[in-house]
């Protein structure tokens, strides 16, 4: 039952998302379409080298790693497919100028994505979507969804250092209340067209350093949180989703229940 719910969503999104969802049913059938196996859940494009397979599977294993540090384990076993050429990311769906993305259990890798960090940013919306209902994933704003997974994934272009060079340089970002207002989708692709962050490649062109401000503020606005959380508050916030709680109250109350939780009357030792 939750499979059909993910399609139907998928379906629904291609509205918004013109024929990428399509593209990317695609994967359903990897090796018809120009994939080859490297190990079970995880295809490259044909053609790839051994120092490319290796660097994949050394990038599987760091994900996880990085995935089970955070979520306690992993729920989640998404499909990965990496391309090793632009023209393979976008017959699959992938957005020009984008790195990586998911679609439900299966992640799809740019050539400018083969790595651990990337991998481990879908893994964590993979992982998400996985633990939540189908009610609570659809209450679960998408500016939370990807500061988590940002978070979790450590990319430099996501990180701290980006968000100082951001506030460093002047360049335009979100305010934390402009984003917890990015509840849906089409609320952040229309953020990252906002603040320029769908333009790097004409950066790059130009010699001009990129800049990714939607996608570290929500960094910003969750590292700490989880750090604080850790993988029991993150475990937390997704059960009392999952019960029905509204959005504002998980997100303030999972850290109080957390320190509750761990306080010396329990036995248990406090969280660092």
């Amino acid at each position: 039952m939750r499979q059909f719910w993910i399609i139907v969503l998928l379906l629904a999104g291609s509205i918004l998302s013109g024929c990428s969802v399509l593209q990317g049913g695609k994967l359903l059938a990897p090796e018809s379409f120009g994939l080859t196996p490297v190990t079970p859940g995880l295809y490259i494009e044909s053609g790839a080298d051994e120092a490319t397979r290796e660097k994949l599977r050394e990038a599987m294993a760091n994900a996880e790693n990085a995935i089970r540090a955070s979520y306690g384990n992993t729920s989640a076993s998404p499909i990965v497919h990496a391309c090793i050429t632009e023209e393979c990311y976008e017959g699959f769906g992938g957005g020009r100028g984008s790195v990586a993305k998911v679609y439900g259990q299966r992640i799809l890798l740019s050539p400018r994505g083969l790595n651990w960090h990337f991998l481990a940013h879908e893994w964590s919306h993979a992982e998400m979507s996985t633990r939540l209902s189908f009610l609570a994933w659809n209450r679960l704003p998408r500016w939370f969804d990807e500061g988590v997974a940002v978070a979790i994934s450590e990319a430099p272009e996501h990180s701290e250092s980006h968000w100082k060079f951001l506030d460093a340089t002047n360049v335009p970002r979100p305010t934390r209340e402009e984003l917890q207002t990015f509840k849906s989708l089409r609320q952040w692709l229309d953020a990252i067209h906002k603040y320029g962050e769908d333009q790097n490649i004409e950066r790059k062109a130009k010699g001009e350093p990129e800049i990714r401000p939607v996608y570290s503020a929500a960094g910003h606005e969750l590292r700490p949180w989880l750090a604080k959380a850790g993988s029991a508050g993150l475990l937390r916030f997704i059960e009392q989703m999952n019960e029905g709680a509204a959005f504002e109250s998980a997100y303030q109350t999972a850290n109080t229940a957390v320190e509750r939780d761990a306080s010396p009357q329990s036995g248990s030792r406090p969280s660092p």
